[in-house]
């Protein structure tokens, strides 16, 4: 304890006796440290930036089953129908049932959204603008649970298609405000009315990748009336994960993916996926296989490059520290070794020759007892007679 109390001071005095060297160095590790830990902690800020990467997490809950976000996007010219989506999710339920995975009573094993995106024309009495519809079915806002300025989200289930969700802008540029639930609009000519408003999500990425002229959601078969050409170019799912990747793997071999592409969202940040982005730096931007991703898409390759990079530079800044402890610790070890190869023996030598010398020690005074014993002896034997 005492050697554990001694130890700041120790600490402290070392450190006064630096010249500016050892002060330099210690102020380089220090810094290049804080900026380690801090590229870390915005790589998990960069990691938690989106809502609608967090649909796994939502739907397990408490629950002790892993999940996985698995999305697909589809070339243009390589769009699938709803039927495509029926047939999917019986040969999924097959799968799925032939691995024994089953709800829990009252649940449901899996989510499932899909989408597709059109140009339209739309038009209120406060004006007119050609925007992009998204056509949604499923249970899309639960994977993009968008906030409502006003009204509801539309739902696959409902009776009726004629309902619409208007983003803000678009909202103001039509009606000059958002509280608009029921309000008439006319698409391509159709009319329909407004279901809700939604904000656009604040995050740094979304900003950068929304598009800038609002937005309007409507049932995916409300698209199809609008334009018979209309398809299914995205699909994303919510589904038992119990070993790694196997959602992915069930997917991929499953849906009618073609050329398109296979995200696995709930592993998006994982520095295994990571290092691959930073491996594919630089190609990953070249896309010849015609696929468009949505702008939630685009959002979330945009935050994949920045947390690839602040982990890059976190790791380049640990470098420094880690080497300077290293050589610190191999200086020691080597310090350590000489003293225990020159001190050790000499201290062994001095504690055998200490050993004789008690051993010596010990023979003489025994014999000189021995000795003075036997001269009493006669003396005593005499006194008896």
């Amino acid at each position: 304890m005492r050697h554990l109390r001694e130890l700041p001071r120790r600490m402290l005095a070392a450190i006064r006796g630096f010249g500016f060297k050892q002060w330099f160095l210690l102020i380089l590790n220090v810094v290049l440290v804080l900026a380690s830990i801090g590229c870390a902690v915005g790589m998990n800020m960069v990691g938690g930036a989106l809502t609608s990467l967090t649909a796994a997490e939502r739907f397990r809950g408490g629950a002790e089953s892993r999940f996985a976000h698995v999305a697909c996007y589809l070339p243009v010219d390589d769009g699938k129908s709803e039927e495509d989506i029926l047939s999917f999710r019986r040969t999924l339920e097959g799968r799925m049932m032939e691995q024994s995975l089953e709800a829990a009573e009252g649940g449901r094993l899996y989510l499932d959204a899909y989408h597709g995106v059109q140009p339209v024309s739309i038009s209120a009495e406060g004006g007119s603008a050609s925007v992009k519809a998204v056509g949604v079915g499923g249970d899309f806002f639960y994977f993009h649970p968008l906030t409502l300025r006003s009204g509801a989200y539309i739902d696959s289930e409902d009776l009726m298609d004629d309902l619409v969700i208007l983003d803000e802008e678009i909202a103001w540029r039509l009606y000059g405000g958002t509280n608009l639930a029921g309000m008439p609009v006319t698409i391509n000519g159709e009319h329909f009315l407004i279901g809700g408003v939604v904000a656009r999500e604040t995050d740094f990425a979304t900003e950068r990748a929304y598009p800038g002229d609002g937005g309007v959601y409507m049932s995916f078969s409300a698209m199809k009336r609008l334009n018979e050409d209309a398809a299914v170019t995205g699909y994303e799912i919510v589904m038992p994960d119990p070993i790694t990747s196997y959602a992915k793997g069930v997917v991929a071999d499953t849906f009618p993916i073609g050329a398109g592409d296979v995200v696995e969202n709930s592993r998006r940040y994982s520095l295994s996926h990571l290092w691959e982005v930073l491996r594919s730096f630089g190609e990953r931007s070249m896309r010849s296989n015609g696929v468009i991703y949505p702008y939630w898409e685009n959002a979330a390759r945009l935050t994949e490059d920045y947390a690839a990079l602040l982990l890059l530079l976190s790791a380049l800044f640990a470098v420094c520290p880690v080497v300077f402890i290293l050589v610190l610790s191999i200086r020691d070890i080597r310090r350590a070794y000489r003293f225990a190869k020159v001190k050790i023996p000499e201290k062994v030598d001095a504690a055998v020759e200490k050993r004789k010398e008690e051993r010596l020690e010990k023979a003489y005074q025994k014999k000189a007892g021995g000795e003075q014993h036997g001269r009493i002896e006669p003396a005593q034997r005499k006194e008896d007679i």
